[in-house]
């Protein structure tokens, strides 16, 4: 056995044992991913976590064998020659340039993991149009930032680990006899290894795919497995779920132009003139509008899903209002929420519709609301640029933009601008000032409640949550508190329609690998001069708020919106999209939602954030509504991209 180990060449071993370190640190970030992101509500046996963490060890693997492959091969090459400093100098450096992203991605992974409920994949390329943003928000939280430290504590073991490595292949190279002949024949073996690895399974027809992490029915499990420098490759490569939206469009359209009753239907889905409303001046309820948009609002902070109250004052707001308890946000990011709350269309997968539909102006309530002399806002607590809103709301009719420019540098409080009490506050001095005999609509996006969780310390507010997090949203409650107390102070508060819902929601102990946290949000509607109190069971999604604030202001235009009059229209079932996910709720509360990385398709009670698989005794209306769904969605894409996207 000795005499057979000895026989072994030194890039054989070393390559080896490379791959080994590789899958020891994949194993620690995998430990560390598990620690912070498991809910609390999982309770799954120590052998289900085994095999994640085993499947885990092959998605590792992957990763490392195409790292290690030209490494393997120049070591081979030059068991033919002298040793040459040089070269191996070369490898050193190669090395620890492809294992610096690598292990970056696998630590990033865990933060981003937690904020977005999926691993890195090519929807992160969407901070790179605003990379400072991306960084201040990141490097303000050490829960963000923290885990650069995990890299580096990482990757200083690593590199001491590489340095006695090739000390010890040097060794071993120079008291190394092998014939060439053997040498060569070990190369095939571990050529066979790498490729074997590399493809993560022998198997012809198939190799290795993110649905061979599924090890159970928990969506969490089923993650932990998955390498996020995997998921990002091949996420990369992967053709858009939707790219062939034009396959079927004739029929697509008029599967949407019936379902949603469209009374204007342009030829070829081309729009030449912007939509107006008919409505005489003296015919329409000629209300104020402040639309607020609050930062990662849902449901379970305002108690639901066994959660605890995180908002208090809202759930009282709701009590004297209309409050829809099953609405849903568009997508999970603040440009999905902005984009479909203002043109009432449904956000398209990773496009960002703020940047990427400026071609023409929408019709928005600003733009149906001008004509009868409504001036407008737009409101958010941070730079404006950022996301392209200031470019974007100016384009749609929103004259006055208020934003962190419009305060002193002292008055932020951290990545996210200043507090969101303070822009409130800026909102009603400037309806006071510029207001005197005019109507006005104004559209606001709140900040504090989003991570890194700054909140201010010189007010009234006294925090009681349990962490920065909860003190965060219980702080933008508050907020709120202060600003409906305000504004009952002014003359306009009798004639205003106040609609509260969030931009997106908020992971929150979620069972689902499509988390419905994220989507289900409050919808208020708080006018007691016009709305009587009720609690609406309609279901709805952001699209919604143009069509359904119009109808409470009688305005009258041909519709070209994929949004309803949720005040009076119940519909069967409403959809919503995350990145490389969609889904769609139901009027009896049941959840179906698809991942296309592993082709997941999946029905359960939401309600009651049931775990159950209850897909295949649903799979006939769930295939049909899903089928549905895709025409929606394919009609949306289509009206937008003839109409909207810039060139």
């Amino acid at each position: 056995m000795i005499k057979i180990i000895k026989e072994i060449p030194a890039f054989f071993t070393f390559t080896l044992k490379l791959m080994s370190v590789f899958a020891m640190l994949f194993f620690c970030t995998r430990v560390l991913f598990v620690l912070f992101n498991n809910p609390s509500t999982n309770h799954e046996s120590v052998s289900v976590y085994f095999s994640a963490f085993f499947m885990g060890l092959r998605f590792d693997l992957i990763i490392a064998s195409y790292l290690l492959l030209l490494p393997a091969l120049v070591l081979f090459t030059i068991e033919f020659f002298k040793e040459n400093k040089k070269i191996l100098l070369s490898i050193r450096v190669f090395l620890i340039l492809v294992s610096v992203p690598a292990l970056f991605i696998a630590c990033a992974d865990i933060p981003y993991f937690s904020q977005f409920g999926s691993h890195i994949n090519k929807s992160v390329m969407v901070w790179s149009l605003s990379p400072g943003y991306a960084l201040k928000l990141i490097f303000s939280s050490f829960y963000y930032w923290g885990f650069s430290l995990a890299f580096l504590v990482l990757f200083v073991f690593y590199w001491i680990l590489i340095r006695k490595l090739f000390l010890n292949y040097t060794k071993n190279k120079l008291e190394n006899t092998t014939s060439l002949k053997k040498k060569f024949l070990f190369f095939l073996v571990l050529a066979f290894i790498l490729f074997a690895f590399a493809r993560g399974r022998l198997a012809s027809k198939s190799t290795m795919h993110e649905g061979m992490a599924i090890v159970s029915q928990n969506a969490f499990v089923n993650q932990i497995a998955l390498n996020a420098n995997f998921t990002l490759i091949k996420s990369l490569g992967r053709k858009e779920t939707n790219k062939e939206y034009l396959k079927n469009i004739a029929s697509d359209l008029k599967i949407c132009s019936a379902f949603y009753s469209l009374n204007y239907f342009p030829k070829e889905g081309v729009l030449n003139e912007p939509i107006v409303s008919t409505a005489p001046a003296d015919s329409i309820n000629k209300l104020n509008v402040i639309i607020v948009l609050m930062e990662s609002l849902n449901m379970s902070k305002m108690g639901y899903y066994n959660h605890k109250n995180l908002s208090p004052y809202l759930n009282s707001l709701a009590k004297e209002s209309v409050f829809f308890d099953r609405f849903f946000s568009s997508g999970i990011h603040t440009f999905n929420g902005l984009f479909s709350t203002t043109t009432g269309f449904p956000s398209i997968y990773t496009e960002q519709g703020l940047r990427e539909y400026t071609k023409r102006p929408f019709t928005t309530l600003t733009t149906l609301l001008k004509p009868y002399g409504y001036h407008s806002y737009f409101c958010t607590t941070h730079d404006a640029v950022f996301d392209n809103m200031e470019g974007f709301f100016k384009l749609n009719g929103y004259e006055n933009i208020i934003s962190e420019s419009d305060f002193s540098i002292t008055e932020s409080v951290g990545v996210t601008g200043v507090p969101d009490h303070l822009l409130y506050k800026k909102l009603i001095e400037r309806i006071n000032k510029n207001e005197k005999n005019s109507s006005f609509v104004a559209c606001v996006m709140t900040g504090t409640d989003h991570g890194p969780w700054h909140i201010p310390v010189d007010i009234d507010f006294k925090p009681s949550g349990s962490s920065f997090q909860e003190n965060a949203s219980l702080y933008a409650d508050w907020a709120v508190q202060q600003f409906m107390l305000e504004a009952k102070k002014q003359d306009w508060y009798q004639n205003t329609v106040f609609v509260f819902l969030g931009d997106h929601g908020q992971i929150m102990d979620d069972p689902y690998a499509m988390p419905i946290t994220y989507h289900h949000t409050p919808f208020i509607v708080h006018c007691p001069m016009v709305l009587q109190a009720s609690e609406n069971h309609h279901l709805g999604y952001q699209p919604d708020v143009v069509r359904t604030i119009s109808s409470v202001l009688k305005l009258n235009y041909p519709n070209f919106s994929f949004g309803e009059n949720i005040l009076e229209k119940s519909r069967p079932f409403v959809f919503f999209s995350a990145d490389d996910k969609l889904g769609f709720v139901t009027d009896d509360d049941l959840f179906f939602y698809h991942t296309f990385s592993d082709d997941q398709k999946k029905v359960v009670r939401y309600r009651e954030l049931g775990s159950e698989n209850i897909y295949e005794g649903n799979r006939k209306r769930a295939d049909s509504l899903y089928a549905l769904t895709q025409s929606l969605y394919n009609s949306a894409q289509y009206y937008l991209h003839k109409n909207y996207k810039s060139d």
